[in-house]
């Protein structure tokens, strides 16, 4: 009966349910035929007898336990026996190791779940207890960052359309997707999709999308590039210093650019930002930190922002942050921020992909 409910069954609450028909079904076939004419208990009042005194649920918690999400997800990380007859040969020991060693523990068998845990949660929850409510259409945005559980989650949670947004030029994620299609099978491995490019800049002038355009080969080769179909107020400028002062160099700039229309930022590894911030006025409240002269951010921060004036510091260093094309991709996230100025400050050599144009 367990293997029969185990096929039929979409979920573990499924096979558990399919499971205590059965044996109620089976039970009552039993007593019809060991009684037969004398059997007068119908099947609902032989199923109630069984539930007396808890006794079916006690038989299905012994056949079919009914664990939660966090307890099989917990059991399955922190038990080496049993993560490594689910990986099989998905992965390796020092693989298996490092997952185990994630999971922090709080307490005596307490454990912090981390926000890359809660995909995990989720998957386990709908193989328990089957999908959560579904809902018609689906709007996603920055969906290149999502990795492929995230996607699964969304997909669960889709009775109708789809409709994700993004640029994978600009990805931010664990995952360097190439291009669109990489995403898709994990998101709707059956449906027909359509992919739409926006292949007009709106934003980005020009000058500064030549800049960045060197890029896009390296981080996304199979992205059409974009079309800038207007001007800035100047072409991107260049300042070289050296190393001792870079950050005043930085500041100056940013103080520079300021001073004119529009909104500021100075966009720069996260390892200057403790030296460039202390230069900066100092907000007082959250609201007059929205309303700063400028912003300091880092690449990532700054991601899906837009500013009229950039001053960029040290591309070269941003490039070193990341691990190969990420690095090279939050380069192309800082260059693509400004409306109308942009400001290149380095000390070090530039990436080979910007030389040309300085």
């Amino acid at each position: 009966m367990i293997e029969e409910a185990q096929a039929e069954s979409p979920n573990h609450a499924a096979g558990r349910e399919r499971l205590r028909m059965k044996l109620v079904r089976g039970f009552y076939d039993r007593y019809g035929a060991r009684l037969g004419a004398a059997a007068y208990r119908s099947f609902d009042e032989v199923e109630a007898a069984l539930r007396t005194g808890g006794f079916l649920v006690r038989t299905l918690d012994a056949l079919w336990p009914r664990p939660k999400a966090e307890q099989l997800v917990r059991r399955l990380l922190t038990s080496p026996e049993q993560l490594a007859a689910a990986a099989g040969d998905l992965l390796d020991d020092e693989e298996r190791r490092m997952l185990q060693a994630g999971l922090p523990r709080v307490g005596r068998g307490k454990y912090a779940w981390s926000e890359a845990d809660l995909q995990l949660l989720d998957e386990a929850r709908a193989l328990l207890e089957g999908p959560g409510r579904p809902h018609g259409h689906l709007i996603v945005d920055e969906a290149q960052d999502l990795t492929p559980m995230q996607l699964r989650m969304l997909a669960r949670r889709s009775a109708g359309a789809i409709t994700i947004l993004g640029d994978i030029a600009q990805a931010a994620g664990p995952i360097s997707y190439r291009s669109w299609d990489d995403l898709l099978p994990h998101l709707a491995p059956e449906e027909a999709v359509t992919v739409e490019e926006l292949r007009l800049a709106y934003r980005v002038p020009s000058e500064v999308m030549e800049l960045a355009l060197p890029l896009l080969p390296l981080i996304a080769p199979d992205v059409a590039p974009p079309i800038a179909y207007r001007r800035g107020d100047e072409p991107p400028r260049f300042v070289r210093v050296e190393a001792e002062h870079l950050v005043a160099a930085a500041v100056r700039e940013a103080g520079h650019e300021a001073q004119r229309e529009g909104r500021t930022s100075l966009i720069a590894p996260a390892a200057l930002l403790p030296e460039l911030e202390p230069l900066l006025p100092q907000p007082e409240t959250a609201f007059d930190e929205l309303a700063a002269p400028i912003q300091a951010l880092t690449p990532r921060a700054a991601k899906g922002l837009e500013f009229d004036r950039v001053v960029l510091v040290e591309p070269a260093a941003i490039v070193a942050a990341g691990d190969g094309v990420e690095g090279l991709r939050a380069l192309y996230v800082a260059l693509t921020r400004a409306t109308k100025t942009l400001v290149v400050v380095h000390a070090q050599p530039l990436p080979a992909a910007l030389r040309g144009a300085a």
